[in-house]
C-alpha cells in the first residue's frame, strides 16, 4: 500500500466568494473585527441546488473553508511573524493564521445573513474577492464554543487603536457613492482603518499616503500616530491626483 505522505488529492471550489475587499492590504486579520464587513458566497456547478442548502438558515453562524489564492504559489515558511507579536517575533507557522501555509487553506466563522437561493449573504468575513470556497460547515454552538480554551499570544481580541476622521472630500465622495452596492461605507472604512491594516513593524510616516481597495473604490489616508486621516474616496479608473 502507499504511504499516506504519498497521497494526492484534488480540490475543486464549490463556490465562490464576492467580498468588499478588492485586495489584500487592509482585509482585517482574523474574521469578525470589521463586522460592517459584508460579502456573498456564490455556490458554483454542481453544488449550486437549493437542496445543497435545505436547512442552514437555521444558523447564525458559519465556518466557511477556502483557498488563499494569491498565495497559492508562494513557498510555505516554516517560522512567521504574527502581527499581535509586533511583527518582528517569529512562531510556527502552525502556531498562526498565516497564509503562507504547505496547503493554502483558510478557515474563517462568519455570520450568515440570509440564504438567497444559492447565494449566501455574509457578515464580517475577512475574504478577498474572488475567494474559491472549498466547502461550509455550520457553526455549532455546544462543540464549537470552548470557555475555557486559551489562544497563547493572540487570547484576548485587538482593540480598535485609530480614531478616523474623514476630510471634506472624502465626506462628500462618500455621500455619492454610498449605495446599495456599497452599503455602509462611511461605517466600513471607519471600522476598517480603525483597526490600523497597516503591517505591525511598519515605522510611522505622517507623509505617507496609503491606500486600499475597498469594492470598486481607492481609499487613500494618512496615519497620524493613532490618528487616521481619510483624505479622498475614488472610483477605479479616475485620477488619484
Amino acid at each position: 500500500m502507499p504511504h499516506e505522505a504519498d497521497f494526492q488529492f484534488s480540490l475543486k471550489p464549490i463556490g465562490t466568494i464576492h467580498s468588499c475587499y478588492g485586495e489584500k492590504f487592509g482585509i482585517p486579520r482574523q474574521p469578525g473585527l470589521v463586522k460592517s464587513a459584508t460579502a456573498t458566497l456564490e455556490l458554483l456547478p454542481p453544488c449550486n441546488t437549493p437542496d445543497a442548502l435545505r436547512g442552514l438558515d437555521g444558523f447564525s453562524h458559519l465556518w466557511v473553508i477556502f483557498l488563499f489564492h494569491q498565495s497559492a504559489d508562494h513557498p510555505w515558511k516554516a517560522t512567521v511573524r504574527p502581527p499581535r507579536l509586533g511583527g518582528n517575533e517569529r512562531v510556527g507557522v502552525f502556531a498562526s493564521r498565516s497564509n503562507f501555509r504547505p496547503n493554502p487553506i483558510g478557515l474563517s466563522v462568519v455570520e450568515l445573513l440570509g440564504v438567497d437561493g444559492t447565494v449566501l449573504r455574509l457578515g464580517g468575513g475577512d475574504f478577498l474577492d474572488g475567494t474559491p470556497v472549498l466547502d461550509i460547515k455550520p457553526y455549532i454552538p455546544y462543540a464549537d464554543r470552548i470557555p475555557a480554551a486559551t489562544g497563547a499570544f493572540a487570547d484576548d481580541p485587538p482593540e480598535p487603536v485609530n480614531t478616523v476622521e474623514f476630510s471634506e472630500s472624502a465626506d462628500a465622495a462618500i455621500d455619492t457613492l454610498e449605495n446599495e452596492k456599497r452599503p455602509a461605507l462611511r461605517q466600513l472604512i471607519a471600522d476598517l482603518l480603525a483597526y490600523n491594516p497597516r503591517p505591525a513593524y511598519q515605522v510611522n510616516d505622517p507623509d505617507r499616503v496609503f491606500g486600499t481597495r475597498l469594492f470598486d473604490l481607492e481609499v487613500q489616508w494618512k496615519q497620524f500616530d493613532r490618528a487616521v486621516q481619510v483624505l479622498k474616496i475614488t472610483e477605479q479608473g479616475q485620477s488619484r491626483k
